[in-house]
Order: structure tokens, then C-alpha cells, then sequence
């Protein structure tokens, strides 16, 4: 029986605070100064963020300085996925394949977005791993520079070059110059 009526004591505590969890009604209140204050704004966890998909596909010349100096440009492709937090940042992590060097690169980073409507450009900085099909994996940073062109709401084309600064004995570069197509969801 105590079980019960703590049961029922905890159900109705939980209806009476009901209300106060609910979100709070659209409406606007323009204060003096022409600010918006009262009901409204984010909700209780804050403005949602959005997730997108980014597919790249371009050039990548890779330098290798050492006893013998070469360079080699060949194709790259790869993806990334993201989760946009505000307008201007986003976390995302991407693989891509640079194809005759046989190279896989696996990243993590962060993305600084500036939008200019219909026009955007970005900042990026990431942390990479480089994992040849022979040898060892290297550690790279990267950053990195793009602008895009919005199409719609939730697609978006642009142009991006990166440069990997490679960890390594050897004087590893590659410079990477892509199209990029980004869709949110």
C-alpha cells in the first residue's frame, strides 16, 4: 500500500509540473529599443543544429621532398559528415582516396562558415590520418579555405583547396583542390 500511494503522490507531482516543461507559445513582444523580449526565441535546449552529407571530388598534388624530390598530382574523392551547431560552426569528420598514390585519408575537425546569401565562404581545420596501402599512417593537420554558392535550403556547390601538413620524415605535402556538393538534412 505505501508503494501505491507514493506512486500516486510522484504521478501527480509529475502532472502539476507538466505544464512548466512544455515549450513556451510562439509570440513576439517588441520591447522600447525595438528588441524582442517575452515569449519566443530557441527552445528550451537552444537553437537546433543540422546535420549534412558532403561529397568532394578534385585534384591532389602530392610532394614528397627527400634523396629524391617528386611530385605527382592525381585525383581525390571522398565525403564527409557534419553536424552544423550554429550558423557559423559545424563538427565534421570525412574520408577521402587519393587515387595512383593509393592514399586514404581519415579526418576530424571543425568548420567556421560565414554566409553572405546566396554566397558563403568557410574555414576549416582538421586533424588527419593518412594511411598508405604500403608503409606506415602519418598524422597530418590540415586546414583549409572554401566558398559555396546556396542553392536551396538544404544544398549547397562550392570550391575548396586544403593543405596537408604532413608529421613524417620524409617532406610530405599534398595540396588538395575540390568541388564540393553539401547537402543538409
Amino acid at each position: 500500500m505505501q508503494n501505491f500511494r507514493w506512486s500516486v503522490v510522484t504521478g501527480l507531482v509529475l502532472a502539476l509540473c507538466a505544464p512548466s516543461f512544455a515549450e513556451p507559445e510562439p509570440g513576439r513582444t517588441d520591447g522600447p529599443e525595438g528588441s524582442e523580449y517575452g515569449k519566443g526565441g530557441y527552445s528550451r535546449f537552444g537553437p537546433g543544429g543540422q546535420y549534412y552529407v558532403e561529397g568532394v571530388f578534385g585534384s591532389a598534388q602530392v610532394d614528397v621532398e627527400g634523396a629524391a624530390t617528386t611530385s605527382q598530382t592525381d585525383l581525390v574523392a571522398g565525403v564527409s559528415l557534419g553536424y552544423q551547431i550554429e550558423d557559423w560552426l559545424s563538427f565534421q569528420m570525412g574520408y577521402g582516396y587519393i587515387s595512383d598514390q593509393k592514399i586514404g585519408l581519415y579526418t576530424i575537425g571543425v568548420r567556421s562558415r560565414s554566409d553572405y546569401d546566396p554566397f558563403g565562404y568557410f574555414f576549416t581545420i582538421d586533424a588527419g590520418l593518412l594511411r598508405p596501402d604500403t608503409g606506415d599512417s602519418k598524422f597530418a593537420i590540415t586546414p583549409g579555405v572554401g566558398v559555396d554558392l546556396k542553392l536551396s535550403e538544404k544544398l549547397k556547390v562550392g570550391l575548396g583547396f586544403q593543405h596537408d601538413f604532413v608529421m613524417s620524415d620524409d617532406n610530405l605535402d599534398i595540396d588538395r583542390f575540390t568541388a564540393r556538393v553539401q547537402f543538409s538534412f
